[in-house]
C-alpha cells in the first residue's frame, strides 16, 4: 500500500532552491498491521519536514527491501537498528529503536549523482535534494525515463517528473497504456489519466466493446472517467442497437451526467424503431422519462412519439394512468399535443 499525504505544501518544485539547500529532516515509524500478517511485509512511513513544510509517504516493504533490518530484529525485543533504502533518486540511512513489531527514528537522505547526471544528460534537469527525494520514495528510476523516451513523448522537466512520481506513474504504466495504443503527448496527460483512475484494464475493456472506442482523445477518456462512464454502461448502451454503434464519447458523459439508464435508452429504440437523437435522450433523462413510461404509452397505442413529446408529457403530468382514464371514457384518439392540453387545462376524466 502506498500514501503520499501532503501537509501544508507538500513539494519545493523549481524556485525553491534555497529551501532544497537545507538539510532534510526525516523521520519513520514502522509497524506490522494485521493486514500484513503471515508474511514479511510492514508498513513503513516517512516524514519529511522542511521549515513550514511537511509530507509524508507510507508504503509496504518486504523487510528484504532494507538491508540491515531483520524480521527477528522487529519481531523480537525492544533494541537500537539501522537500515537502508536505496533507490535510483538516492538512499535513505536510517537510525532508531524497534521490537514487538514497532519502531521508530529518523533519517539522513543522499542523491545519487549519477542519477542527476543521467537526468541532466537527457535534457530533463538536475533534481533538488527535495525532489530527489520525492523520486526516490515514489520509486521513479530510469526505467519509467526510457520507457517514455522509447515510445516518444516529450521530455518531461524536472518538476513534471516530480509531478509524475507523486502521482504513482510508472515506467510499466507507460508502457501498459502504449500497449492499448495511447501514446499520450505529454506529461501532463500520464499525470491526468492517473489522478482520474484511467488504467489500462479500463480502457481494454472499452476497446473491446468496439473500434470506436480504441482511439478515444485523452480529454474523452479522462471525461468519461470523470463523469463515472464505466464500461459495463457504455456495453449495455452500444448492444441496444447499430443505431449506437457510432455514439460518440460527449454523448455519454451527457447520458451519464443527466441519468440517462439503459432501459430507457432501450425503450425508445424499440418505441422508435431505430433513429435517435442524443439531445432528446439527455433530455428524456432530465426530466425523469422512465422505461416504463415508454412501454405503457406504446401498449396503450402511442407507438411514434418523439423524445421531445415524451418529454413534454411528463412535464406536464400525462402518465399512462391519466391516458388509460381518457381511453376508458372514449377518448382513444388523442394527439400528444391533445394529451397535454387537456391536461393544462384540467380535465379529469370520469373513472369507470
Amino acid at each position: 500500500m502506498r500514501y503520499l499525504i501532503p501537509i501544508a505544501g507538500m513539494l519545493a518544485l523549481p524556485g525553491a532552491a534555497p529551501a532544497a539547500a537545507q538539510p532534510l529532516a526525516v523521520t519513520w515509524t514502522i509497524e506490522r498491521p494485521n493486514s500484513l500478517r503471515g508474511g514479511d511485509q510492514v508498513q513503513l512511513a516517512f516524514e519529511r519536514r522542511s521549515g513550514s513544510d511537511r509530507s509524508m509517504w507510507s508504503n509496504s516493504y518486504r523487510v528484504s527491501e532494507l538491508p540491515g533490518l531483520s524480521a527477528a530484529q522487529l519481531g523480537g525485543a525492544r533494541q537500537p537498528v539501522r537500515f537502508a533504502l536505496v533507490r535510483d533518486a538516492g538512499r535513505l540511512d536510517c537510525a532508531g529503536t524497534a521490537g514487538s513489531w514497532r519502531g521508530e527514528g529518523s533519517c539522513s537522505f543522499t542523491t545519487d549523482p549519477a542519477f542527476a547526471d543521467y537526468l541532466q544528460a537527457r535534457g530533463i534537469g538536475r533534481p533538488s535534494t527535495e525532489q530527489a527525494f520525492t523520486l526516490a520514495l515514489s520509486r521513479v528510476n530510469r526505467g519509467l525515463i526510457d520507457a517514455m523516451a522509447s515510445i516518444g513523448y516529450v521530455r518531461p522537466t524536472v518538476s513534471q517528473l516530480v509531478s509524475m512520481a507523486v502521482h504513482g506513474v510508472s515506467g510499466d504504466y507507460v508502457r501498459g497504456l502504449a500497449a492499448t495504443g495511447y501514446r499520450l503527448k505529454s506529461a501532463e496527460d500520464l499525470v491526468s489519466f492517473k489522478i482520474h483512475g484511467v488504467d489500462v484494464d479500463y480502457l481494454r475493456e472499452l476497446a473491446a466493446i468496439g473500434p470506436q472506442f480504441r482511439q478515444l482523445s485523452a480529454s474523452d477518456v479522462v471525461s468519461m472517467r470523470i463523469h463515472g462512464v464505466r464500461p459495463e454502461y457504455v456495453r449495455e448502451i452500444a448492444a441496444i442497437g447499430p443505431q449506437f454503434g457510432s455514439i460518440q464519447a460527449k454523448d455519454l458523459v451527457s447520458f451519464r451526467i443527466h441519468g440517462v439508464r439503459p432501459e430507457m435508452v432501450r425503450a425508445y429504440a424499440a418505441l422508435r424503431g431505430g433513429a435517435f437523437r442524443a439531445d432528446d435522450i439527455v433530455s428524456m433523462g432530465i426530466h425523469g422519462v422512465r422505461a416504463e413510461h415508454i412501454n405503457e404509452f406504446a401498449a396503450l397505442g402511442y407507438r411514434g412519439l418523439t423524445g421531445e413529446q415524451l418529454v413534454q408529457l411528463r412535464i406536464h403530468g400525462v402518465n399512462p394512468d391519466y391516458v388509460r382514464d381518457l381511453q376508458q371514457n372514449g377518448m382513444t384518439r388523442l394527439s400528444a399535443d391533445e394529451l397535454v392540453r387537456l391536461r393544462q387545462a384540467g380535465f379529469r376524466p370520469d373513472r369507470r
